[in-house]
Protein backbone atom coordinates (compact mmCIF):
# COMPACT_ATOMS: atom_id res chain seq x y z
CA UNK A 1 0.00 0.00 0.00
CA UNK A 2 1.23 3.27 -1.32
CA UNK A 3 -1.06 5.53 0.62
CA UNK A 4 -0.17 5.91 4.67
CA UNK A 5 -1.89 4.73 7.17
CA UNK A 6 -2.78 8.33 8.57
CA UNK A 7 -3.21 9.64 4.91
CA UNK A 8 -5.86 7.03 4.12
CA UNK A 9 -7.64 7.91 7.10
CA UNK A 10 -7.84 11.14 6.42
CA UNK A 11 -8.85 10.33 2.70
CA UNK A 12 -11.47 8.14 4.21
CA UNK A 13 -13.14 10.51 6.40
CA UNK A 14 -13.27 13.20 3.73
CA UNK A 15 -15.26 10.89 1.16
CA UNK A 16 -17.77 9.98 4.56
CA UNK A 17 -18.71 13.80 4.89
CA UNK A 18 -18.81 14.43 1.22
CA UNK A 19 -21.26 11.36 0.98
CA UNK A 20 -23.27 12.54 3.82
CA UNK A 21 -24.12 15.81 2.67
CA UNK A 22 -25.13 14.16 -0.76
CA UNK A 23 -27.06 11.34 0.41
CA UNK A 24 -28.96 14.11 2.62
CA UNK A 25 -29.98 15.77 -0.14
CA UNK A 26 -31.34 12.67 -1.87
CA UNK A 27 -33.19 11.67 1.41
CA UNK A 28 -34.84 15.32 1.68
CA UNK A 29 -35.77 15.47 -2.06
CA UNK A 30 -37.25 12.14 -2.26
CA UNK A 31 -34.38 10.54 -5.06
CA UNK A 32 -34.10 8.11 -2.37
CA UNK A 33 -35.73 6.15 0.26
CA UNK A 34 -34.06 3.43 2.87
CA UNK A 35 -36.32 0.71 3.75
CA UNK A 36 -33.67 -0.86 6.79
CA UNK A 37 -33.40 0.17 10.38
CA UNK A 38 -30.62 -2.57 11.18
CA UNK A 39 -27.76 -0.57 11.55
CA UNK A 40 -27.64 3.20 12.86
CA UNK A 41 -28.12 6.26 10.86
CA UNK A 42 -25.57 9.16 10.69
CA UNK A 43 -27.83 12.31 9.74
CA UNK A 44 -29.95 10.81 6.82
CA UNK A 45 -27.27 7.78 5.71
CA UNK A 46 -27.50 4.07 7.58
CA UNK A 47 -24.14 3.96 8.90
CA UNK A 48 -22.45 1.60 5.79
CA UNK A 49 -23.13 4.13 3.27
CA UNK A 50 -20.34 6.91 4.37
CA UNK A 51 -17.86 3.57 5.23
CA UNK A 52 -18.24 2.38 1.41
CA UNK A 53 -17.58 5.73 0.09
CA UNK A 54 -15.16 6.42 2.08
CA UNK A 55 -13.73 3.37 1.42
CA UNK A 56 -14.08 3.94 -2.01
CA UNK A 57 -12.43 7.26 -1.86
CA UNK A 58 -8.94 5.17 -0.33
CA UNK A 59 -9.04 2.42 -3.02
CA UNK A 60 -9.74 4.71 -5.74
CA UNK A 61 -6.29 6.98 -4.67
CA UNK A 62 -4.25 4.13 -4.18
CA UNK A 63 -5.43 2.94 -7.29
CA UNK A 64 -4.27 5.69 -9.04
CA UNK A 65 -0.73 5.81 -7.16
CA UNK A 66 -0.23 2.29 -9.25
CA UNK A 67 -0.41 4.15 -12.18
CA UNK A 68 3.06 5.51 -14.02
CA UNK A 69 3.10 9.79 -14.06
CA UNK A 70 2.02 10.68 -10.73
CA UNK A 71 1.72 14.77 -11.34
CA UNK A 72 3.98 16.58 -8.74
CA UNK A 73 1.99 20.09 -9.79
CA UNK A 74 -1.16 19.16 -8.48
CA UNK A 75 -2.64 21.75 -5.78
CA UNK A 76 -4.67 21.83 -2.72
CA UNK A 77 -6.44 24.59 -4.60
CA UNK A 78 -7.52 21.73 -7.02
CA UNK A 79 -8.36 19.30 -4.89
CA UNK A 80 -10.83 21.56 -3.18
CA UNK A 81 -12.53 22.58 -6.29
CA UNK A 82 -12.95 18.75 -7.52
CA UNK A 83 -14.61 18.06 -4.07
CA UNK A 84 -16.73 20.79 -4.77
CA UNK A 85 -17.91 19.97 -8.16
CA UNK A 86 -18.49 16.26 -7.14
CA UNK A 87 -20.52 17.41 -4.05
CA UNK A 88 -22.51 19.72 -6.31
CA UNK A 89 -22.98 16.85 -8.78
CA UNK A 90 -24.22 14.87 -6.34
CA UNK A 91 -26.59 17.74 -4.91
CA UNK A 92 -27.43 18.39 -8.46
CA UNK A 93 -28.72 15.32 -9.05
CA UNK A 94 -31.25 15.75 -5.85
CA UNK A 95 -32.64 18.55 -6.93
CA UNK A 96 -32.92 17.66 -10.84
CA UNK A 97 -34.51 13.97 -10.52
CA UNK A 98 -37.29 14.78 -11.57
CA UNK A 99 -36.67 15.43 -14.78
CA UNK A 100 -36.88 14.25 -18.10
CA UNK A 101 -33.76 10.96 -17.74
CA UNK A 102 -31.99 12.25 -20.97
CA UNK A 103 -31.71 16.00 -19.80
CA UNK A 104 -30.53 15.28 -16.43
CA UNK A 105 -28.21 13.03 -17.20
CA UNK A 106 -26.77 14.71 -19.82
CA UNK A 107 -26.29 17.90 -17.73
CA UNK A 108 -24.39 15.42 -15.06
CA UNK A 109 -22.10 13.73 -17.51
CA UNK A 110 -21.33 17.32 -18.98
CA UNK A 111 -20.30 18.26 -15.46
CA UNK A 112 -18.34 14.95 -15.26
CA UNK A 113 -16.66 15.64 -17.98
CA UNK A 114 -15.52 19.28 -17.33
CA UNK A 115 -14.09 18.23 -14.13
CA UNK A 116 -12.13 15.47 -15.82
CA UNK A 117 -10.81 18.20 -18.17
CA UNK A 118 -10.03 20.60 -15.54
CA UNK A 119 -8.77 18.61 -13.27
CA UNK A 120 -7.90 15.01 -14.31
CA UNK A 121 -5.52 12.72 -16.72
CA UNK A 122 -5.08 9.89 -18.46
CA UNK A 123 -4.97 7.52 -15.62
CA UNK A 124 -8.01 8.92 -13.78
CA UNK A 125 -9.76 7.82 -16.48
CA UNK A 126 -9.32 4.12 -15.38
CA UNK A 127 -10.28 5.10 -12.02
CA UNK A 128 -13.23 6.99 -12.92
CA UNK A 129 -14.56 4.19 -15.30
CA UNK A 130 -13.62 1.50 -12.36
CA UNK A 131 -15.70 3.07 -10.03
CA UNK A 132 -18.43 4.19 -12.79
CA UNK A 133 -18.78 0.86 -13.40
CA UNK A 134 -18.64 -0.80 -9.94
CA UNK A 135 -21.10 1.70 -8.10
CA UNK A 136 -23.68 1.79 -9.94
CA UNK A 137 -23.58 -2.09 -9.55
CA UNK A 138 -23.36 -2.02 -6.18
CA UNK A 139 -26.38 0.39 -5.79
CA UNK A 140 -28.18 -2.09 -7.92
CA UNK A 141 -27.29 -5.00 -5.91
CA UNK A 142 -29.30 -3.10 -2.92
CA UNK A 143 -31.92 -2.08 -4.86
CA UNK A 144 -32.65 -5.74 -5.77
CA UNK A 145 -31.98 -6.53 -2.16
CA UNK A 146 -34.79 -4.19 -1.16
CA UNK A 147 -32.16 -2.03 1.53
CA UNK A 148 -33.05 1.16 -0.28
CA UNK A 149 -34.91 2.61 -3.35
CA UNK A 150 -35.02 5.29 -6.10
CA UNK A 151 -37.78 7.42 -6.80
CA UNK A 152 -39.98 6.30 -9.84
CA UNK A 153 -38.41 9.52 -11.81
CA UNK A 154 -35.14 7.99 -11.68
CA UNK A 155 -34.51 4.15 -11.42
CA UNK A 156 -34.54 3.75 -15.24
CA UNK A 157 -31.02 2.03 -14.77
CA UNK A 158 -32.07 -1.15 -13.45
CA UNK A 159 -33.91 0.42 -10.95
CA UNK A 160 -31.31 3.47 -10.27
CA UNK A 161 -30.77 6.60 -12.03
CA UNK A 162 -28.39 6.65 -14.80
CA UNK A 163 -26.70 9.95 -13.78
CA UNK A 164 -24.88 7.62 -11.01
CA UNK A 165 -23.29 6.52 -14.05
CA UNK A 166 -21.49 10.66 -14.47
CA UNK A 167 -21.75 11.15 -11.15
CA UNK A 168 -19.47 8.47 -9.64
CA UNK A 169 -17.08 8.92 -12.72
CA UNK A 170 -16.09 12.09 -11.64
CA UNK A 171 -15.78 11.28 -8.15
CA UNK A 172 -13.30 8.58 -9.34
CA UNK A 173 -11.38 11.29 -11.10
CA UNK A 174 -11.46 13.36 -8.01
CA UNK A 175 -10.39 10.70 -5.94
CA UNK A 176 -7.58 10.05 -7.77
CA UNK A 177 -6.41 13.50 -7.87
CA UNK A 178 -6.56 13.78 -3.92
CA UNK A 179 -4.11 10.69 -4.06
CA UNK A 180 -1.33 12.65 -6.44
CA UNK A 181 -1.89 15.26 -3.84
CA UNK A 182 -1.46 13.38 -1.01
CA UNK A 183 1.92 11.77 -2.38
CA UNK A 184 2.90 14.89 -3.82
CA UNK A 185 2.65 17.30 -0.36
CA UNK A 186 4.87 14.72 1.67
CA UNK A 187 8.07 16.09 2.93
CA UNK A 188 11.31 15.07 0.77
CA UNK A 189 14.26 14.12 2.59
CA UNK A 190 17.38 16.06 1.54
CA UNK A 191 19.87 13.65 -0.11
CA UNK A 192 23.36 15.78 0.30
CA UNK A 193 24.69 13.62 -2.74
CA UNK A 194 22.39 14.95 -4.67
CA UNK A 195 22.51 18.09 -3.54
CA UNK A 196 25.98 18.58 -4.23
CA UNK A 197 25.32 17.74 -7.67
CA UNK A 198 23.11 20.40 -8.12
CA UNK A 199 24.97 23.32 -5.98
CA UNK A 200 27.89 22.40 -8.48
CA UNK A 201 31.59 22.56 -7.54
CA UNK A 202 32.81 25.04 -4.92
CA UNK A 203 29.36 26.16 -3.49
CA UNK A 204 28.29 25.78 0.27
Amino acid sequence: MKLRIPEALALFLLGAVAALIGDHSHVATGTTVYYTDAVPFIWSSPLWFPVLVGGATVILAELRLHFPGLRDGVTARQALAGVAAVVGLYVTTALTHTGPVVPVTALIAAGAVIVWCALGDGPSVACGAAIAVVGPAVEIALVQLGVFAYSPDADQLFGVAPFLVPLYFAFGVVAALIGELTVARRPRIADPVCDTINRGPGAG
